[in-house]
């Protein structure tokens, strides 16, 4: 019974280390996903902590021209190398549009705004409500009257209208008459005609400026109202569009009266005012900007500040394009383009 018993001891001993060892190994395996819940946690603290991608928008208030085409690529080529999310939409000259696509921006979670607006006044009161949000807003292109934003970033558009007066009032010999076809919503525009009345009166005052129309920067408008131009003006000599579309528009009229005779003198590089040139038609010179890297400029402003650094306006350069120069600007804007 003795000898029954000690075996019976030393076979609890045995369960009992048996046991207590189970018991150590848990301990330790526990211990082991505790230690990879820890690490998991920690990832997951770091991956929250990276910096959340930073969103610029860009509401410009007119259609998909050529020159609108090539600052969105600018802006976004300068997106991808800073490696930045770019939206933009184009308005169509609608402001209510404008506003609705800011909104959306807003809906969207950007971080900060560039506008080139349909109208430099309108906008001033959805532009505030963006500040009064901490979303700060730059311009583009198309400057701001009545609000502060952060920087702009454009052509010197006075002396757009300067450069334009110089090559008219030199290719009139310094006399004749002549008439503006212009657009006062837009601060670009704005500035540019008052560059060229300036300087007509102050450099060429045998240069009359015998009408000066607002057509609101519509090709329409503007065949419309420079027929009524040449109509009741037999001797002009000279149109100056301050945009695309308002030359454009001058420059149908000059065709559909068979009036060639009269120059037209236009801002912007788009095709059709290219082609003219190229062609050696009435439509003689335009002054080109460079709206790729306005864009380029304008994105690489908004990052800037957002990192916290100082920025200021730019002035990008633009240039007297006539038939002797056209097919550089030609080459320059198509290899941006891409064709």
């Amino acid at each position: 019974m003795e000898r029954q018993k000690n075996t019976k001891s030393k076979g609890e001993n045995i369960m009992k280390k048996r046991i207590a060892a189970i018991l150590v190994i848990c301990s330790l395996i526990i211990t082991a996903f505790a230690g990879c819940g820890t690490s998991s946690e920690a990832d997951t603290s770091k991956d929250s902590s990276k910096e959340k991608q930073m969103f610029v928008a860009f509401s410009a208030g007119y259609g998909k021209v050529q020159h609108w085409e090539l600052e969105m690529l600018g802006c976004e080529a300068a997106a991808k190398e800073l490696g930045v999310k770019f939206q933009y939409q184009f308005a169509d000259g609608n402001e209510q549009k404008q506003v609705a696509d800011i909104e959306n921006f807003v809906q969207m979670g950007m971080d900060m705004l560039i506008v080139g607006p349909n109208n430099s006044e309108g906008i001033v009161p959805t532009v505030n409500e963006l500040k009064s949000k901490d979303i700060p807003v730059m311009t583009s292109d198309i400057g701001i009257t009545g609000t502060d934003v952060v920087a702009h970033v454009a052509s010197d558009n006075y002396q757009i209208g300067v450069k334009a007066a110089e090559y008219l009032g030199k290719l009139l010999d310094g006399k004749g008459k002549i008439a503006v076809v212009g657009w006062s919503a837009a601060s670009a525009t704005k500035e540019r005609e008052k560059g060229f009345v300036d300087t007509i009166a102050s450099k060429y005052p045998g240069i009359e400026i015998v009408a000066n129309q607002d057509v609101g920067g519509n090709r329409n408008t503007s065949l419309e109202k420079s027929e009524n131009i040449i109509e009741a003006n037999k001797d002009l000599n000279a149109i100056f569009g301050s945009n695309a579309e308002n030359a454009l528009g001058a420059y149908a009229a000059t065709q559909a009266v068979n009036r060639k005779d009269i120059y037209v003198v236009s801002v912007d590089s788009d095709s059709e005012v290219m082609k003219a040139i190229a062609d050696n038609t009435n439509l003689k010179a335009t002054i080109a900007q460079n709206p790729y890297e306005m864009g380029y400029q304008a994105l690489t402003t908004a990052v800037k500040h957002l990192k916290g650094e100082a920025v200021k306006n730019i002035a990008i350069d633009a240039e007297l394009v006539t038939i002797d120069n056209v097919q550089k600007i030609i080459d320059r804007d198509q290899k941006y383009l891409g064709k």
